[in-house]
């Protein structure tokens, strides 16, 4: 009798643990999964989407609309053409394509102004492969800051989505234009030219190195020449320059602080970036310049430094000098910080590999030293990683060795 109510116990037991698994756990992520399916606005492939316009209380109303240019490219239609930020257009459409509401807050609202859904913040339009349109518009947020109020155009049901996913969708022109710098993909580039005050620097890229060309060809200094590469395929633009620049009497680009000149893979695409001048010094046709400020005598400091100490804690860090620049394949002018300018203010011998000798060590298989002990034959035959040395092949330390080519990896201080 004990034992078959011990049994019975344990096939209770098992019946509540299958009941809590099979019901409660994968149960329950089922039901999960097809409350968001529920709540999904539509059932769309982001891949579907051709269109996208936004509108924003923000921007001014300013309708902004892209059109997909390829799998992965769109580009600015309205309210001009301009080059698109296409991984930002494309974090756009998808968000559109997976918006879901987390709840239903009023079915039928008599008055949307009270979601401010009658002015939105903004609003979402897209249109798809089949030509379906889709139209969404997004108003203030919940009182918890969580949540925004939404519905679809022309319906009256209310409905809370996510407030960082309506963020997603608020957005200004500029913030969907393109602001690289420069676009190509940096381990591509197969040569490089800089011209600046700091003279006219020439690189190839040979097998994986880069050269620095010339009367004489000469190993550059490769994490030099790559911190040159990042730079201009990784910067962004700090703002862009909208004016005519026919307004101006000059930009500098008749002469410019720097020119950087690329091809860049196998069928050798140019791309060419010209720094022109400081913002500053940028004068409209007619406008006199701004006179420098006067320095400031040793005494005249000392007076004020009491003053100076005691401003520098209300003082805010002033902002960054810009530089006016343009990409010789886009028509928009835009603006650079002088950080990103300074690194390609590079002379020749700057990009220059300073290793007293070039080579990688792996490709090492003999050595000659002479010095004034001797003249010393160091080899690793074939198949082996060790060194021996002279014509006995004596086995020799792997740290003499590699205290030599340590030696040789040396930079050098200056050229002559």
């Amino acid at each position: 009798m004990r034992f078959k109510g011990t049994a019975l116990l344990l096939v209770v037991a098992l019946s509540i643990g299958a009941y809590v698994y099979f019901y409660e756990i994968r149960g329950s992520e089922s039901r999960d999964k097809k409350k968001q399916e529920q709540n999904r606005l539509w059932k769309l492939d982001n891949a579907t989407i051709q269109e996208i316009s936004l509108s924003t209380a923000s921007g001014g109303n300013q309708r902004i609309t892209a059109v997909r240019a390829g799998e992965k490219e769109w580009k600015l239609t309205a309210p001009r053409a301009l080059e698109a930020d296409s991984e930002e257009l494309g974090r756009v459409a998808s968000s559109a394509a997976d918006l879901s509401r987390e709840s239903v807050v009023e079915a039928n609202a008599p008055d949307l102004s009270v979601f401010g859904l009658a002015s939105p913040q903004a609003k979402l339009e897209f249109k798809t492969k089949d030509g379906r349109e889709y139209k969404i518009r997004f108003g203030n947020n919940n009182p918890s800051g969580s949540s925004t109020y939404a519905a679809l155009e022309g319906k009256n049901e209310v409905f809370l989505v996510a407030n960082y996913v309506a963020s997603t969708f608020n957005k200004k022109l500029d913030d969907l234009r393109n602001r690289s710098v420069l676009s190509f993909d940096q381990f591509e580039a197969r040569s490089l030219d800089l011209k600046s005050e700091k003279g006219s620097v020439q690189l190839v890229k040979d097998n994986d190195r880069w050269w620095l060309a010339g009367k004489e060809r000469w190993a550059a200094d490769s994490s030099g020449v790559n911190a040159v590469l990042g730079a201009l395929s990784n910067t962004k633009l700090k703002e862009f320059f909208d004016e005519a620049p026919e307004q101006y009497a000059t930009l500098g680009f008749d002469k410019p602080t720097v020119e950087a000149d690329l091809t860049v893979g196998k069928d050798k695409a140019i791309k060419r970036l010209v720094v022109g001048l400081p913002k500053s010094k940028l004068l409209k046709k007619g406008e006199k310049p701004k006179p420098e400020p006067k320095k400031e005598k040793a005494k005249d400091k000392d007076k004020d430094s009491k003053k100076e100490d005691k401003d520098k804690k209300d003082e805010t860090a002033s902002p960054p000098e810009l530089y006016i620049a343009r990409d010789d394949s886009r028509k928009e002018l835009f603006f650079v910080e002088k950080e990103f300018v300074d690194k390609l203010l590079k002379s020749h011998s700057e990009l220059r590999d300073k290793a007293l000798a070039a080579f990688q060590r792996w490709d090492i298989d003999d050595l000659t030293l002479k010095n004034s002990k001797g003249e010393f034959h160091f080899s690793k035959p074939s198949g082996s990683g060790d060194w021996v040395l002279g014509d006995a092949k004596k086995k020799t330390k792997w740290d003499a060795v590699s205290g030599i080519l340590d030696a040789l990896e040396k930079p050098v201080k200056s050229f002559v």
